[in-house]
């Protein structure tokens, strides 16, 4: 199973991990709840944290979890 690091405010956090633990690995970094703190998902790829989205804390969900499946499908190519 491939890992995955979600930093993003606890709700956020909570959503995403609820959505992605079927596929990944998912550890969560909680940040304070502060709309100016910028969210990310980095993945490991060949033994590096490797960033692979950011967002921010309001983004729609599905638009994240879009973001997060092409930008892993092209960095994971690499």
């Amino acid at each position: 199973m491939q890992k995955i690091l979600v930093r993003a405010p606890p709700e956020l956090a909570h959503k995403l991990e609820e959505t992605l633990r079927h596929r990944y690995d998912v550890r969560t970094e909680i940040h304070e709840d502060d709309s100016k703190v910028i969210c990310e998902i980095e993945a490991r790829i060949t033994r590096n944290w490797i960033t692979i989205c950011r967002f921010a804390p309001d983004e729609n969900l599905k638009d994240i979890l879009t973001m997060f499946k092409v930008n892993l499908e092209i960095k994971s190519r690499r």
